[in-house]
């Protein structure tokens, strides 16, 4: 009869030596000793659990925020006129659009009658509104003015520390970049100013004539740098897209799983030259209870749920005490409250499986008091 052992092995290891031990049983032949599961639509012998956990960090630390801004038709030209082509809780992939800006075409027959090249400094303050400066050309931003650094209050933006150009408020420095500022003049003599970022711009002069349907500013693309689940928050002057990155954790680092009928030939498959062992000497079987959370993780289970049509329930729990888990891969297994989150209505509880303390982030709704 066919029984679950567990292999350990060298933690970040788990699916190289899942895979070599896949290649032996074929090697050895001995396929009718290890039981095959489905795991996404392709057979597996050996198990390696997995969760996925979203963070708004990004592998260096930062958060993945993304900055959508709007049009502000107040100030035409300080703001990019982006549409978001994601929706929020979706996943995206590295590399897929996020936002997009159409090319934009002259609505209107105008003369370039001046162009103005200016730099432009966008500060986000503590309340996500922003402030913008242009700053002549000819004026040397100082070099800590840079992307995503933290500024205070009266800090000049210029190495000169010209006045006209002093921090009014504390915040953080979002864009820096270049812009032309457009002095268009219709033909009724009414004149129009644009400010539009360099990248963007088309090839144009000053004196020169533009017909409406000319074209004006090229297309822009957002792109995510991380693949991940996406959040969108609205603001004043932009919309802040982020890319929570999803990562894989294992859940028992260092151990993968096999239902299989142990024997002297079948015990040759962690013979020889991969580094790992079975759990026991002699193997010692896994016992039922503490297999369902593997079963559950690769669907061999079925997964408690608990019902969420109901009003939120306010449970005083205390730190240490003991609980039953009802909900998720753990359900049925008790553990010890190491955390309580009462704004986000959830507890950390410590289990044991496998002989070693697992802990488990779960709503309050999913643990029930002894």
């Amino acid at each position: 009869m066919k029984k679950w052992y567990a292999v350990q092995t060298y933690a970040g290891s788990e699916l190289k030596v899942a895979e070599q031990l896949e290649e032996r049983v074929l090697e050895y032949e001995l396929q009718k000793w290890v039981a095959e599961f489905k795991n996404n639509d392709e057979g597996a012998r050996f198990l390696v659990p997995v969760e996925e956990v979203i963070t708004s960090k990004s592998r260096r630390g930062q958060p993945g925020d993304l900055r959508v801004p709007y049009y502000s038709s107040d100030q035409p030209g300080l703001g990019e006129k982006y549409e978001v082509k994601v929706d929020g809780n979706k996943r995206v992939t590295r590399g897929d659009v996020v936002a997009i800006k159409a090319k934009r075409y002259m609505t209107f027959d105008a003369k370039i009658t001046e162009i103005e090249s200016l730099q432009r400094v966008v500060i986000e303050l503590n309340n996500r509104n922003e402030e913008t400066y242009l700053i002549p050309q000819d004026s040397r931003i100082r070099r800590d003015i840079r992307v995503g650094e933290r500024v205070l209050s009266g800090v000049p933006l210029t190495a000169d520390s010209d006045p006209r150009y002093m921090l009014k408020n504390r915040g953080k420095v979002v864009v820096r970049d270049r812009v032309k500022r457009l002095t268009f003049e219709r033909a009724e003599g009414e004149p129009v100013i644009e400010v539009i970022p360099d990248r963007f711009l088309v090839k144009i002069k000053e004196g020169q004539r533009l017909k409406e349907g000319d074209l004006l500013e090229r297309e822009d693309k957002i792109t995510s740098r991380a693949t991940g689940m996406i959040r969108i928050k609205e603001y004043k002057d932009k919309r802040v897209v982020t890319v929570q990155r999803i990562e894989k954790r294992r859940l028992f680092p260092g151990y993968l799983f096999v239902r299989m009928d142990m024997n002297s030939e079948s015990a040759k498959i962690v013979d020889g030259d991969i580094k790992c062992r079975f759990v026991g000497d002699p193997p010692v079987p896994i016992r039922e209870e503490e297999m369902k959370v593997v079963k559950r993780k690769f669907g061999l289970a079925e997964t408690p749920t608990v019902k969420r049509d109901r009003p939120k329930i306010e449970v005083d729990f205390n730190m240490g005490e003991v609980v039953e888990i009802i909900e998720g891969p753990f359900a049925d297994f008790t553990g010890e409250i190491t955390k309580i989150d009462k704004d986000h209505e959830e507890l950390t509880v410590v289990v044991k499986i496998f002989g070693r303390e697992t802990p488990v982030t779960l709503g309050f709704e999913g643990v029930e008091k002894l």
